[in-house]
């Protein structure tokens, strides 16, 4: 076992997936077909050892309640470990707007009371595979006051990407040492061109560090959220920040195109092997459900379909959720279809988000695009 608390984070309102984020929590928003996205932290954790994990969530906590449940299914011990659910309680502000510190600070003597001597905190809207006991141990070796995980992008291209995400500025003096943390609104001093480094939203500390920086930052703001702490104390010099740098890819989801992207990514075989690894497997609840069945001249081509599906028209390039029905002489190209759906007879899809028990019976043919996909409201019939 690692010795460290593992929290699940929630986003900030600056993070907005139109549509999708006003069924559900970011947490649990579906990812390619059968996974929610809270499976991608908790599974990084307790692969890594971690037994203890607390998921905080500031929307609609019931579908997270019904999908974690017992956490059996990942890996967890339940005579040693436990997965609470912890849902963010709005006092005098709207619930989007209550922060991360703030929640913490409402379930604090809890943390108080776990035995472990560090805290680990992840996001749910950061796709990447991390051994948290190694990123523990570089920590402690740099004797830092907490570790940031941060990524660098060198592609200016794909700068825009990360609009909304957070970044790092590095002093001008001592390029490994953290200036501030910012969001990314497209300022031109973010990148210079070349180094461009996103913060994924990753912290280690101790937990009494996390206990300290909690209390000071719910009496000197009860708006602030940890990064707005971090750039409070770096400017006192109150706080040694460790910046480690993860190489390996990652897949933002800060609003809809960039859902849309980080689903369809994983049609490609090499960054499939994120869920195909066997020494690091993602886990999930299963449920019992029959194999897809093709009717007809149904077909499906480099696509993800999950159980149950009953497909007698084409599928191309598109991922499908449980119980998708695709009528026949329809065509599904590039779309992310979630659990439920219906495509009706004859209908042409592309480049289309369809949410939960949707139904396209109606419209022939809806067209999107990769940087603004077409979206289709749960249970709406088009």
């Amino acid at each position: 076992m690692v010795n460290a608390l593992g929290i699940v984070s929630f986003t900030s309102p600056n993070i907005y997936v139109r549509g999708i984020g006003k069924y559900r929590p970011a947490a649990a928003f579906s990812y390619v077909g059968r996974y929610r996205l809270v499976d991608i932290p908790i599974s990084n954790m307790t692969n890594s050892g971690l037994q203890k994990i607390q998921v905080y969530t500031n929307g609609d906590p019931k579908v997270l309640f019904d999908h974690i449940g017992s956490a059996r299914h990942y890996n967890i011990n339940n005579k040693h470990g436990h997965v609470s659910v912890i849902p963010v309680r709005a006092d005098r502000y709207s619930q989007d707007y209550v922060s991360d510190l703030e929640a913490y600070y409402t379930n604090l003597d809890e943390i108080k009371d776990d035995v472990n001597e560090y805290v680990i905190i992840a996001p749910v809207n950061w796709i990447y595979k991390a051994n948290f006991a190694d990123v523990l141990q570089q920590h402690i070796d740099s004797k830092a006051g907490i570790s940031v995980l941060i990524h660098h992008e060198d592609n200016v291209r794909n700068q825009s990407e990360y609009l909304n995400a957070n970044i790092v500025f590095r002093k001008e003096n001592d390029k490994d040492a953290l200036e501030r943390i910012e969001t990314y609104i497209g300022q031109p001093e973010a990148g210079n061109g070349s180094k461009f480094d996103i913060s994924l939203d990753t912290y280690i500390m101790s937990k009494d560090k996390f206990i300290k920086m909690v209390e000071e930052g719910h009496e000197y703001s009860k708006l602030y959220w940890m990064t707005d702490m971090i750039n409070h104390l770096i400017s006192q010099d109150k706080l040694s920040v460790n910046l480690i740098n993860y190489d390996h890819p990652v897949f933002p989801i800060l609003d809809l195109a960039t859902y849309y992207r980080s689903n369809m990514a994983m049609l490609n075989e090499f960054n499939m092997t994120f869920f195909n690894d066997p020494n690091w497997p993602i886990y999930t609840r299963t449920n019992d459900s029959p194999p897809t069945i093709y009717l007809g001249e149904g077909s499906a081509s480099g696509a993800l379909i999950s159980n149950g599906c009953e497909i007698s028209g084409m599928v191309k390039g598109s991922i499908l959720g449980r119980g998708v029905k695709v009528g026949k002489g329809a065509l599904v190209d590039a779309c992310v279809v979630l659990p439920g759906a219906v495509i009706g007879d004859g209908v042409y899809l592309t480049n289309v988000i369809v949410d939960k028990d949707a139904q396209i019976i109606r419209k022939k043919e809806l067209t999107g695009f990769d940087d603004l996909p077409i979206y289709i409201d749960r249970r709406g019939i088009i």
